[in-house]
C-alpha cells in the first residue's frame, strides 16, 4: 500500500477525475475512459502509485510491474503526491482493482465523499475461492464496471453496470484470420495462486506439443515470478495470438481474447482449480484435466476461426458485454460523468 501517486502527464483541472494505473495493460482502457471523459466535458488525468523505496523492492513484481507501466506510458510522471492533495483536487477516483496497493486510496477516497470506480480488469477470483485470500474483491468501491451481466449479477445489480472490455471488442470485430499449427502456451501462476503447481503443469504440455509434434511458444504473465526451463517469447500475448492456432492456459483473461479472436482454447486444469468462470464451457472449448486429455485436443487440427467464434458466442456474451453500438469506455464515462454532475 501507498500514500503517494504520480501524475502521468499534466494534472487534471480542479474537480477532474483520477484514474489509476498499475500496470502497462491498463493504459489503452484508461486512456480511451480520459478521453471519452473528455468529450463529456470532464478532465480527468492517469496517475501511478508511488511505493515507498525500500532495500530489495527492485524484486518486487508490484515495483518492477510499476516502472514498467510509467515506461509504457511514455510519459514523464510527476513528483510524487499525497493522497490529501489528490483528493483535494479531484471529484471522483477510478481503478483498476480496489485491494493491494489502491486500498488506502479507495478508502481515503470514500471518507472524504470522493466517488470511487474500479473497472474490472479481466476474469477475476471474485470470492477467492483458489487464491486463499480474503481480497474482498470489488467489494470495497461504490461502483464497479463489469466485464458482462454474470460479474454483474455476482457482485450486486445495484452497484455495478456491465460495460465490456475496449480490447475484448476490438478482437472480436477484428476479421478473423487463418489458423496456424502453433499453440501458444500461456504461463499466469502469479500472485501465489497454485504457483506450486507450474513445474508440472509446463512440464506436461511441454511433453504433448513435442509428442504431436506441434510447434509451440510460451508466454509468462508480467508478474510471473521465477524461472523456467523452457524458452519465453518476449513478444507481446496479443501478437502471439494472432499467430496461433490454440491456446493452453490455466484461468486467465487470454482464454477469453483467443475466444474472441477466433482461437481454439485448451483450458488445462490439472491442478484443479475451483473458481467456476471456465468450469462450464458451453460448447466454447475444452477442459482439459490430464496430459492425455490435452493430447487428445491437439492431436485434432484447429478449426476455422470463424467456426470457433460462433461456437464460443454464447460463452463470451454470458462473460462479455459485446454490444458495438458504444464503447466500453463511453459507457463508463457517462456513469462517472453523471456523478462527478
Amino acid at each position: 500500500m501507498t500514500d503517494r501517486y504520480a501524475w502521468l502527464g499534466p494534472a487534471p483541472a480542479d474537480g477532474g477525475v483520477l484514474l489509476v494505473a498499475q500496470a502497462g495493460y491498463h493504459l489503452p482502457e484508461l486512456d480511451r475512459l480520459r478521453d471519452a471523459l473528455g468529450r463529456r466535458g470532464v478532465p480527468a488525468a492517469l496517475a501511478v502509485p508511488v511505493v515507498p523505496w525500500k532495500p530489495l523492492h527492485r524484486f518486487r513484481p508490484t515495483v518492477r510491474r510499476l516502472a514498467d507501466t510509467v515506461a509504457a506510458s511514455g510519459r514523464v510522471p510527476s513528483d510524487p503526491v499525497d493522497i490529501g492533495e489528490l483528493l483535494d483536487r479531484v471529484a471522483a477516483v477510478v481503478v483498476m482493482n480496489d485491494w493491494g496497493v489502491p486500498r488506502t486510496l479507495v478508502e481515503r477516497a470514500q471518507r472524504a465523499g470522493v466517488p470511487t470506480f474500479a473497472w474490472v480488469e479481466g476474469v477475476q477470483d471474485y470470492d477467492d475461492v483458489d487464491t486463499g485470500l480474503e481480497r474482498q474483491a470489488y467489494r470495497r468501491v461504490d461502483h464497479v464496471f463489469t466485464l458482462g451481466e454474470a460479474s454483474r449479477r455476482l457482485l450486486g445489480a445495484d452497484r455495478s453496470t456491465a460495460i465490456g472490455s475496449e480490447r475484448i471488442s476490438r478482437l472480436w470485430q477484428t476479421p478473423a484470420g487463418e489458423p496456424t499449427d502453433t499453440v501458444l502456451v500461456n504461463s499466469n501462476f502469479t500472485y501465489g495462486v497454485r504457483t506450486d503447481a507450474r513445474r508440472g503443469w509446463l512440464d506436461g504440455v511441454v511433453d504433448v506439443c513435442e509428442a504431436e509434434d506441434r510447434p509451440w511458444v510460451l508466454s509468462r504473465h508480467v508478474a510471473e515470478r521465477g524461472r523456467v526451463s523452457y524458452p519465453v517469447s518476449d513478444r507481446p500475448v496479443d501478437e502471439l495470438l494472432a499467430g496461433a492456432g490454440h491456446l493452453v492456459s490455466r484461468f486467465s483473461t487470454v482464454a477469453l481474447d483467443a475466444l474472441a479472436s477466433g482461437i481454439e482454447l485448451a483450458y488445462h486444469n490439472p491442478h484443479g482449480e475451483q473458481e467456476p468462470t471456465f468450469a462450464d464451457p458451453m460448447g466454447a472449448f475444452t477442459v482439459t484435466r490430464s496430459v492425455d486429455d490435452l493430447r487428445a485436443v491437439l492431436q485434432e487440427p484447429p478449426r476455422a476461426r470463424d467456426d470457433v467464434r460462433a461456437g464460443a458466442e454464447a460463452f463470451l456474451r454470458h462473460h462479455v458485454l459485446l454490444d458495438s453500438s458504444t464503447t466500453p469506455a463511453e459507457r463508463a464515462a457517462a456513469i462517472v460523468a453523471d456523478a462527478v454532475g
